[in-house]
Formats: C-alpha cells, sequence, structure tokens
C-alpha cells in the first residue's frame, strides 16, 4: 500500500478528539527527540539542543555516542566532523581536549556523554542512546558513565546488532533495549535475543499495516523515527498505534499531539 493513502486511511477512519478531551491513545505515545531536536538555532546533539528538550519535557532525548582517540565518550552522530562540526576528518582520530576547540554550530562544543546525563538528571527527561560501538568504546564503559549518575533507570539502549545486544545483556539483564533495525526480517531474531522495542521505518508499515500489532502481541514496543511531516501526516502517524516517535521537531511534535 503507498504510504500516502496509508496515512490518508488512517486520518478518516479514526477520530482525533473524543468530547471530553485529548485521546488517551495520543497520550500514550512517546515523544523522542532526535538528536536532541534538529531545529535552527539549537544544533544537533549539542548541550543547547538537550536544555530545550529538557525544557519541552520530552520523554526522550536520542543522542549518538562515539569514542575519541583517548577513549572519551562524545555525542556526535556522524563519524566524520565534516558535517556538523568547523573539523575534518574522523572524530576517532581526535582526542578529547582537541574536539572540544572545534565549533559543533553556535558556539557549541561537542558533549561527552557525562556532560548530557548531568544536564538531564533530576528532570524526568529519559535517554535513548544510539551506539557506535568499537574497540575504544565498550558496552561496560558507557555503563560505568550512567551508573555514576544513577541514571540505569532512566536510559533505553539502542542496538544496531544481536552482536551488541548481548554485550549489553551480559553486563545487565534488565537493561531496556530498542533494536535500530536495517530491515523487517530482522525483527524476529531481535525478538528472540530480548529486545524490548522495535524501530521501524514508516515504509514498513505502509507496506505492512498489520506489522506494529504482530509486534505489539509479542509484548514488544514499536517506535519509529520520521522526517518532517505536514500536521495532518503527523497526527496519522500516531494513530497507527505505535507506542513512540523520535522527530527531529520535538515542539511541533507535541503541538500536534495536543490539537
Amino acid at each position: 500500500m503507498n504510504a500516502k493513502y496509508f496515512l490518508l486511511i488512517v486520518l478518516l477512519i479514526h477520530p482525533f478528539v473524543s468530547a471530553t478531551g485529548q485521546d488517551p491513545e495520543i497520550q500514550k505515545v512517546k515523544v523522542i527527540a532526535h538528536r536532541g531536536g534538529i531545529v535552527p538555532g539549537y544544533p544537533e546533539n549539542t548541550l543547547s539542543a538537550f536544555q530545550r528538550s529538557t525544557d519541552l519535557e520530552v520523554d526522550y532525548v536520542e543522542l549518538d555516542l562515539r569514542a575519541t582517540k583517548d577513549g572519551e565518550i562524545v555525542v556526535i552522530h556522524d563519524e566524520t566532523l565534516d558535517r556538523t562540526t568547523n573539523g575534518i576528518g574522523l572524530v576517532a582520530d581526535y582526542t578529547l581536549k582537541e574536539l572540544k576547540k572545534f565549533d559543533a554550530g553556535s558556539g557549541q562544543s561537542i558533549p561527552t556523554l557525562e556532560e548530557v546525563l548531568d544536564l538531564v538528571s533530576g528532570s524526568d527527561v529519559k535517554l535513548l542512546f544510539d551506539i557506535k560501538l568499537n574497540k575504544n568504546l565498550d558496552a561496560e564503559q558507557i555503563l560505568e558513565r550512567v551508573r555514576k549518575f544513577d541514571m540505569t533507570s532512566n536510559i533505553i539502549i539502542g542496538v544496531r546488532s544481536l552482536e551488541d545486544l548481548g554485550k549489553f545483556h551480559e553486563i545487565n539483564p534488565k537493561l531496556r533495549t530498542l533494536g535500530f533495525l536495517n530491515a523487517v526480517d530482522q525483527i524476529d531474531d531481535f525478538v528472540k535475543n530480548g529486545i524490548d522495542i522495535i524501530r521501524l521505518k514508516p515504509t514498513w508499515i505502509s507496506e505492512n499495516p498489520s506489522l506494529i500489532s504482530s509486534i505489539h502481541n509479542g509484548n514488544k514496543g514499536v517506535w519509529i523515527t520520521v522526517g518532517y511531516l505536514s500536521d495532518a501526516k503527523l497526527k496519522a502517524i500516531v494513530y497507527t498505534g505505535v507506542d513512540g516517535i523520535i522527530y527531529d521537531d520535538p515542539e511541533k511534535l507535541q503541538q500536534v499531539m495536543m490539537k
């Protein structure tokens, strides 16, 4: 089914707001700020973006973790500095001290994981980690930082392979985990290996509208990552039955869900 027509059908068959107020189906959907939020004036994966999303009281902030040359944990999406900073080259080729000299946008520096944990600690905002494990960044290293701030129960570990899922579960079987899957045929394997939440792509849902309910039947959550959409299409995504929406502009998503 074409994605556009699928969303249109959802819009037509589902009432948005009950006579008594906001639809309870909307209230249960989590707002996740993609890379802290990607909006003008608040560069992605920076403390200013994370502060904004914390002030907005989003449910979760998603952030990307990488390792420096000297084994420190920093928050940046790309493998290289070129797109999001005034630096060039691989993140892993620089020490933390060297990386801190680069501008990540609007005068912001590349934050460390500890700086982000310190910023959100004490708030109700939880964190979703998109983790890029390598020889300088291991699971224990990340969880040690989290334990330092007593935030183990406030994080979700996002993994992209069964190997990484196993590494985290070996350390702490009670960790909440999310699978950033690359294909639909990975779902069963991740479910069998104890994943808690499956991240789907919009095209997968439009091609198989029963996908969400089948995952829910296995007692697993469903989150979705979507790019910028019109208010109507964004509202329609809510009514697909997903449990969380990872979105670049969390304030817009909040406003759409309140209408």
